[in-house]
């Protein structure tokens, strides 16, 4: 039964108690006596119980229904991720077409860096191509509309490849000289300098090794 037949009922009941009570009243004035009247006074109960009865079993649910949905939206339709199709491929060994999903996630959406992102991670640490992932990095840096920000953690993302994974050590200094003397008194310049000094330190603690290694006198030939 629908909510509007229900209400109908109610008010229907509640308006037949309403007419009863007057017409006790009014036999009541006429001077009948209350030995007569005992039979209304049962109706009018009746009706009263008829009535709580409907109320409870039909009203009272569809009220407590909607005050929860009011405040607790549980029939809120809950928005789908755009990374679901990404993350169920990535989740089933489909690394490449992971890949695909998160490159269309952000061909749709420019400003979504966390699927740019994981494009990169699954070239270099699940596929092993750190040249596609540099590639496609380069291109995402290539959109002019980006924010100076969204730009800055891309070219870090490019830092990664170039340094970590293939340890193009002249290529990840130029990008980080170029995210501080774009965005200088930044927190995103003051990154890319601490990531240049580590880049450095690590250059020459390797050229130190190679220097000792290459004056370490061999073992005296017999």
């Amino acid at each position: 039964m629908r909510i509007l037949p229900r209400i109908l009922a109610v008010a229907g009941l509640l308006y037949g108690l309403f007419a009863l009570m007057r017409h006790v009243e009014k036999l009541q004035a006429a001077g009948v006596e209350s030995n007569q009247l005992v039979s209304y006074y049962f109706v009018i109960l009746g009706l009263v119980a008829v009535t709580a009865i409907i109320v409870c079993v039909t009203l009272l649910p569809i009220v407590g229904e909607f005050l929860g949905s009011f405040m607790f939206t549980p029939n809120q339709k809950i928005e789908r991720s755009p990374h679901a199709d990404a993350l169920a491929k990535l989740n089933a060994g489909d690394f490449e077409g992971a890949v695909e999903e998160y490159k269309e996630v952000f061909e749709n959406d420019p400003q979504d860096i966390h699927a740019a992102s994981e494009v990169v991670r699954i070239y270099c640490d699940k596929l092993g191509d750190s040249e596609s992932a540099g590639a496609f990095l380069a291109e995402a840096l290539a959109v002019s509309d980006r924010t100076p920000e969204e730009a800055a953690f891309l070219s870090q993302r490019l830092v990664d490849v170039c340094w970590n994974y293939q340890r193009d050590a002249i290529r990840a200094r130029a990008i980080l000289i170029k995210i501080a003397e774009d965005m200088p008194e930044t927190r995103e310049a003051a990154n890319a300098l601490h990531r240049l000094q580590e880049i450095d330190r690590a250059l020459n603690e390797s050229e130190f090794m190679a220097r000792n290694d290459s004056s370490t006198p061999g073992s005296p030939s017999a």
